[in-house]
């Protein structure tokens, strides 16, 4: 069974706060063979940038080039399809 999760940060005045929550519906799955080539901690550290830089304002394109090294693919809109289905 897998479990998607995702990380809400909380920012009060005096405190960071980083709290773990469940995703709904279907689960997120992965290869472990970019785990098994690269290792736990490179593949966790690159992921964690990732995830910083998007959050962080950086298009998913851009991301998308960093991670593979290459252009993505052609699309019909500018929006990722993540981001299309959020709308």
């Amino acid at each position: 069974t897998t479990t998607t999760t995702t990380t809400t940060t909380t920012t009060t005045t005096s405190t960071r706060r980083e709290q773990l929550k469940i995703i709904p519906g279907e689960p997120a799955l992965c290869s472990p063979r970019r785990w098994q080539k690269h290792g736990v901690l490179f593949v966790t550290y690159t992921n964690s940038t990732l995830v910083n830089l998007y959050a962080g304002g950086m298009s998913a394109d851009d991301l998308y080039r960093r991670y593979y090294g290459r252009a993505p693919p052609n699309r019909d809109s500018a929006l990722s399809p993540w981001e299309i289905e959020m709308e």
